[in-house]
């Protein structure tokens, strides 16, 4: 990414399956060359306000790389980090880091840590979460990916198709193909175990039977690996 770009606007998200459980954190810069850099990453035990924190927190560090346009946006979904950044840690602070009824301020390192990545002139924005806002679903599908230990990061040019341009043009058929394939991919690079049921829904009904007899199998450009007759998990044919 060329550092020489302005960065007009960012968003971020982060989520949580569990809360607390495995979690997952997004952030989107737009650049004014129409480029944009998405980072992302995941912590198997944290809860969804440490991700939206975190998100924020990673967004900021990168965003110190760039020259930023006026009155910079960071749009996000979570009151709770709005409200902390531009109210709350100003009372925090003056009591010691403190909350009014005195105790301990919760995710305590990491309100402090995004009051040190403080920029100024940056606007927190609120954003509806899961409302068609389309930097919003990016950053919720990075994060809820994560949270699921697959990742989906892009670092695209605008002239670039991107899999989103993909999905919305493609006929619902192979939009469902190339999604399982994609699914499928991910879970061969991280060799997660699938149970029977999980790899008759990836797979689809047609290969019900196959699962059933747990057999290896090869299924397009994939070879199904049955494990101590529980689990399974996929390999990649060599070409």
């Amino acid at each position: 990414m060329n550092t020489d770009c302005i960065a007009i606007e960012a968003a971020t998200d982060g989520a949580c399956i569990g809360n607390p459980g495995p979690g997952g954190w997004g952030g989107l810069i737009l650049f004014d060359d129409k480029s944009k850099l998405e980072i992302g990453g995941s912590e198997q035990n944290t809860t969804n306000n440490r991700m939206e924190l975190t998100a924020a927190i990673k967004t900021l560090e990168k965003l110190k790389d760039y020259k930023l346009k006026e009155k910079f946006k960071l749009r996000t979904d979570s009151k709770y980090v709005i409200e902390g950044y531009t109210k709350w840690i100003i009372n925090w602070k003056r009591n010691g880091w403190k909350t009014s009824s005195g105790k301990s301020v919760q995710n305590l390192d990491l309100w402090q840590k995004i009051d040190q990545l403080r920029i100024n002139g940056l606007i927190m924005e609120y954003v509806k979460g899961h409302s068609g806002d389309k930097q919003n679903d990016r950053v919720d599908k990075i994060a809820t990916n994560y949270s699921k230990g697959i990742s989906i990061i892009n670092n695209l040019k605008a002239e670039e198709p991107s899999v989103d341009f993909f999905e919305k043009n493609a006929p619902a058929e192979i939009q469902e193909l190339f999604s399982r394939n994609e699914l499928i991919q991910k879970f061969a690079e991280k060799q997660f175990l699938l149970s029977s049921p999980e790899l008759s829904k990836l797979l689809g009904e047609e290969n019900h039977l196959n699962i059933k007899q747990h057999l290896l199998f090869e299924w397009r450009n994939w070879r199904l690996i049955p494990k101590e007759k529980i689990y399974w998990i996929i390999e990649k044919k060599e070409a």
